[in-house]
């Protein structure tokens, strides 16, 4: 089982490479369109477009050396397995990010999933014993998930 502060780690990183990589793109763009307008043959990228590329290589070069061992996953998330990685996004707002996220479309800090709150019984186990949502600083503890809900 990997570390679960490297698991959040990655997930933090993925997340920033898609921003940077989103931005290098409408750098890029940018850049070309603005050749296009002045009839220019050849296209001038700003040092900011290369300077996210280099992070977005960066990041990529971070997360290859955090690879988790060729265990399951799901979305190449979390070396705890399948399961354990979907378990993780429980909490996630309906535009993905975790309880306690900056969320720009929440307006702030996200609330998290509205259908399923911190602390609430979720499920049963095999043996009639709750199943209950973790805080996020112990959603990667198995026994955190076993305790007793808020009532």
């Amino acid at each position: 089982m990997t570390d679960p502060t490297i698991t959040d780690l990655r997930r933090e990183l993925e997340k920033a490479r898609d921003a940077l990589t989103d931005a290098a793109i409408h750098l890029a763009r940018h850049a070309e369109m603005n050749a296009s307008l002045h009839c220019a043959t050849n296209v001038m990228y700003s040092p900011l477009h290369a300077k996210v590329t280099a992070a977005v290589r960066g990041i990529d070069h971070a997360l290859d050396r955090t690879e988790p061992e060729n265990l399951p996953t799901l979305d190449g998330r979390s070396s705890d397995g399948v399961w354990a990685a979907l378990a993780a996004d429980l909490d996630r707002c309906h535009h993905g990010r975790h309880i306690g996220d900056d969320c720009g479309s929440c307006g702030g800090v996200s609330q998290g999933n509205p259908l399923m709150v911190v602390g609430d019984a979720i499920g049963y186990d095999r043996h009639g014993h709750y199943i209950v949502l973790p805080d996020r600083d112990h959603k990667h503890d198995p026994a955190a998930w076993r305790t007793t809900p808020r009532t």
